[in-house]
Formats: C-alpha cells, sequence, structure tokens
C-alpha cells in the first residue's frame, strides 16, 4: 500500500508540474538565452574599425573588424564549449582568447561559466529577469597591437 500510495502522490506532482508549466507558459525565450551582438558591433566601430556583421544563419556568428592590417573576429561561444572545435578551425593559426567571467583566458573556461548558465537559466525559469551569460571568442590575425583595443575592453564583452 506505501508503494501505491507514493506512486500516486508522485503522479499527482507531475501533474501539476506539467499543468504549472503550460499555464503559465515558458519564461525563457531564445533572445532571453543568446545574447545579441551589438556590443561587440559597437566596440568594434568605437575603435574605427569597420564592421562586418555575421552571416545569417551561422553559428557561432562572427562580427569581423578591419583597421589597417588588423583583422578581429569576436563571435558569441556556447558557456557549455560546444563552438571550441569551431572556434579552433576558424582561428587556424591565429591566436585565439576568450572573454569570460569578465577576464580573457587563452583556453575557455568551462566550470565557472557553465555554472552561471544554469544559475541564470534556473532564474529564468522561475520568472526572474535575468540577461543572457556573454561569453565570447576572440581571434585577431594580423597587426593588432593591444593598443587598438585595450584588453580590458574586450573582457568587459563577457559577464
Amino acid at each position: 500500500m506505501p508503494r501505491l500510495s507514493l506512486s500516486l502522490a508522485f503522479a499527482l506532482l507531475l501533474a501539476v508540474s506539467l499543468g504549472l508549466k503550460v499555464q503559465l507558459g515558458s519564461a525563457t525565450s531564445f533572445g532571453a538565452q543568446y545574447p545579441d551582438g551589438e556590443d561587440i558591433e559597437a566596440l568594434m566601430a568605437k575603435h574605427a574599425f569597420v564592421v562586418t556583421p555575421p552571416e545569417p544563419d551561422t553559428d557561432p556568428q562572427w562580427f569581423t573588424g578591419v583597421q589597417g592590417g588588423c583583422v578581429i573576429k569576436i563571435a558569441n561561444v556556447s558557456p557549455q564549449g560546444w563552438h571550441r572545435a569551431a572556434v579552433e578551425w576558424k582561428a587556424g593559426d591565429d591566436p585565439i582568447l576568450y572573454a569570460a567571467g569578465a577576464a580573457l583566458h587563452d583556453r575557455q573556461p568551462i566550470a565557472g561559466p557553465l555554472l552561471r548558465y544554469y544559475l541564470r537559466r534556473f532564474e529564468r525559469y522561475a520568472g526572474i529577469d535575468a540577461p543572457p551569460l556573454k561569453v565570447r571568442a576572440i581571434i585577431r590575425s594580423g597587426e593588432c597591437p593591444d593598443s587598438l583595443i585595450a584588453p580590458a575592453e574586450l573582457a568587459a564583452l563577457s559577464d
């Protein structure tokens, strides 16, 4: 008998949970989970780069800025690390930096951004307005001294 009542309680909990989800609707949307690139474009334009927006329907979406002999490509990447192979392929022999947690990294950090990603996702499920997590890949090619865009400004593209 206790087993049956436990099963009934679980079924009731499942039905109530599903009913609330359907009734209230999902608090998340594509725009809430994925950051746009307006801040990337603004940073490049601020430093007099000629900006080329990303091709539609590509993933990750690369913003390309050109100034003289310097080419900088910046894209939003998955906090889970799903884009690492694509970023490495795109970079070839060019150096890659990752902006995550308001700092620059030579390799994409996973643990910290992943924890923040799921915390924000939980907040959105709970109905709390949480901004999307920003983890950016940065590829520099050509003559790109740090003076063109300061490392602190590149790091500030993340959160």
